[in-house]
């Protein structure tokens, strides 16, 4: 009960013993100091609000002065210190801090407010991967686990690229796992699954009545959520342009707005993203910002395709040893015949179509590998040495096809490939050349 009525105090109030060590410090002033109670627990006031407080020198007997004027973290505070007495003798001491201003009380409020609302709903958004499930002995694969290392122990933004099925998410959580947030929330959000419509009230949320159908509490938005923790967007490279410019902003200023809402909202989060695009392609076409690029590719992790690696054998005995683990299938083991078709098969879907056929087999027995349409082709082609212009051919019938789904809209067509108007041309272009040749 006293632990709850200090945290629900909304001054900032902290508590050392005779050493000037720290044994209790309440919400608010964990939220003004940007971290978590067992953070300053037991470190000396000194080292968590600078060498300006005088509590310590408070707690061994020294005179208190009150008000006691202290800047934290850039906020101006008024302090009150009392000395805690036993048999009349100091054995530490008490500090309240009240801010000097109206105006930072209110934006002290709102923080503290928007912390305190958020760890009910964040219960779930926990990292389920570390480094360890990153499995591989290649040394691109020992090289992705030392880039995720080294990105772990700073809070810059990290963009992680590579095929799809290479493990992008995976590393997203390892990455999480690994960091100093590791106790915070992992919020995870698929930019290219959201309706275009709702991407600002998911992102954002939104306060309540915001619009028709908007739930009468309001909604505490995915960026919100990771406050404290890591927000993970994937495949950001299919995040509309508007909204571009949004996440731009909270980067920026450190800030967001709900849908309907009328005050910033401070929000402390660790942006990591994904894509399987060439994002620095996409630059030069405008469907994605180059300002945005700079901010989100601080750091960059690179995922190896499957195709690259020269750890087949290794990989598959990893995870079928998984896969057996978790489905209680212990009596099929690979032949040589079976293991010779797998090393054969080309992988466009990298690890997790392995995976895939590998539970197969655990289950079924056999090696059934499903046909992707146009890989023949592309096998074909490579023995003829004619691989651009095969793959010219299929994407301008992809691009064909989405124009006759759309029809005849351009513009549709190019929104359901995820490409420019411009590329649409040149891709159509690009393949009746080829059929003219």
């Amino acid at each position: 009960m006293l632990r709850l009525l200090l945290d629900h105090v909304s001054d900032c109030l902290v508590a050392v013993d005779g050493a000037g060590l720290i044994v209790l410090i309440n919400r608010s002033y964990c939220t003004l100091l940007g971290g978590r109670e067992e953070d300053f627990l037991g470190r000396h006031i000194t080292d968590v609000i600078g060498p300006q407080t005088r509590l310590h020198l408070v707690a061994q007997g020294d005179k208190p002065m009150s008000p006691f004027p202290l800047e934290v973290r850039g906020h101006k505070l008024l302090a009150r210190q009392t000395p805690v007495l036993k048999d009349g003798k100091p054995v530490g001491a008490i500090g309240v801090a009240l801010f000097s201003s109206s105006s930072a009380l209110r934006r002290a409020y709102q923080r503290f407010e928007s912390a305190v609302a958020v760890p009910a709903t964040t219960a779930a958004w926990r990292a389920k991967f570390d480094l360890g499930h990153l499995i591989g002995d290649d040394p691109a694969m020992e090289e992705c686990r030392s880039r995720l290392r080294s990105a772990a122990d700073t809070d810059f933004p990290v963009l992680i690229d590579g095929e799809t099925g290479t493990g992008k998410e995976l590393a997203a959580h390892a990455l999480h796992a690994a960091s100093s947030r590791a106790d915070g929330p992992f919020v995870t959000v698929n930019c290219a699954s959201i309706p275009a419509e709702l991407v600002d009230s998911e992102l954002f949320g939104y306060e309540g009545g915001a619009f028709t159908g908007a739930a009468s509490t309001g909604k505490v938005g995915k960026i919100e959520l990771a406050s404290g923790g890591t927000l993970f967007l994937d495949e950001i490279g299919d995040m509309p342009l508007r909204l571009q410019g949004s996440l731009l902003r909270v980067l920026q200023t450190g800030e967001i707005v709900r849908v309907g809402g009328t005050r910033p909202i401070p929000v402390d989060f660790r942006l990591v993203c994904a894509t399987h695009r060439k994002l620095e392609e996409w630059l030069a076409t405008g469907a994605f910002r180059s300002d945005l690029f700079y901010r989100i590719a601080v750091l960059r992790v690179r995922m190896p395709a499957l195709g690259e690696r020269n750890d087949f054998t290794m990989l598959v005995d990893a995870l079928l040893g998984r896969i057996r683990e978790t489905s209680g299938i212990v009596n099929r083991a690979l032949t040589e015949p079976q293991m010779r078709r797998l090393q054969s098969h080309r992988w466009p879907g990298n690890v997790r179509e392995l995976e895939s056929v590998l539970t197969r087999f655990l289950v079924m027995g056999d090696i059934e590998i499903s046909r992707i349409p146009g890989t023949d082709s592309i096998g074909e082609a490579e023995a003829t040495g004619n691989l651009k212009a095969l793959t010219d051919r299929q994407r301008s019938q992809t691009a064909e096809e989405a124009l006759a789904k759309a029809g005849g809209d351009v513009d549709d067509a190019a929104r359901q490939l995820g490409i420019s108007r411009s590329q649409f041309y040149r891709i159509r272009s690009k393949g009746r050349r080829t059929d003219s040749g």
